[in-house]
């Protein structure tokens, strides 16, 4: 159980972290991550709120996992479902709730893109923190690790295609909709840039505070869920590696 409580308490801190940072980037107004661009092409064709569009493009993979597998799917993807479920609803109340967030109106382009680069921070710091709780997946990411078995490819490789996917989806929603391509810009392509480069400057110092937590509070055995959507039970002095 504490097992659990502490891998849910990571997923959550790096859920957290993500939705911020893509709340700044929503303000910023200098492009998003491709993925965020996307919801915010839909959530503005839909008139609904932007997690609410993440809610309904990441269920989107968690489908196309089921066509793909077929009977080799296995219920345990489901969850998959939970930190999609819990960015919901942390990403639409730090966009349209927090009363500190509502009051952010940056002006110059200074004032943009210092908001926009805290943002590009935080998202890179809870793509760390998630990557490295070994906990759950996103059903983007485990769409991409179906896909590199499938195609025989590196698995990075197919999390470029999909970016580019991302990224030419948004420009046709906004473009049949008629709506301003502002999340599209050069702040997606710095991101897309710096983002890996910001994951290897975090990995070590958050792989750290991660096994310092995870030997303090618990000992025993650690519940990993691999890209391929299975459990395994590694003890936890070796998920420090």
């Amino acid at each position: 159980m504490k097992t659990a409580l502490t891998k849910f308490a990571e997923l959550l801190f790096g859920v957290t972290s993500l939705s911020i940072g893509a709340t700044f980037g929503i303000i910023a107004g200098l492009g998003q991550t491709t993925s965020t661009g996307t919801c915010s092409a839909i959530a503005a064709a839909l008139h609904i709120k932007v997690g609410t569009a993440m809610f309904l493009l990441y269920s989107l993979f968690l489908i196309f996992q089921i066509l793909l597998l077929g009977k080799r799917f296995e219920r345990i993807r489901f969850l998959q479902a939970v930190p999609v479920i819990m960015q919901t609803f942390i990403l639409n109340f730090f966009r349209y709730t927090f009363p500190p967030f509502q009051a952010l109106h940056p002006q110059t382009y200074a004032q943009r893109f210092g908001l926009f680069f805290v943002g590009m921070l935080l998202i890179s710091l809870g793509f760390t923190i998630i990557k490295y709780a070994r906990f759950l997946n996103y059903p983007p990411e485990a769409f991409c690790g179906i896909m590199t078995e499938r195609l025989h490819i590196q698995f990075g490789t197919s999390k470029i295609l999909l970016d580019i996917v991302y990224v030419l989806v948004s420009i046709l929603i906004c473009r049949l909709n008629g709506i301003p391509t502002d999340m599209v810009r050069e702040g997606t392509l710095i991101f897309a840039i710096c983002n890996g480069l910001l994951i290897d400057i975090f990995t070590k110092p958050v792989k750290k505070i991660l096994a310092f937590l995870e030997n303090k509070i618990f000992s025993g055995y650690t519940a990993v869920l691999l890209l391929n959507g299975k459990w395994s039970f590694t003890p936890t002095n070796e998920c420090k590696s």
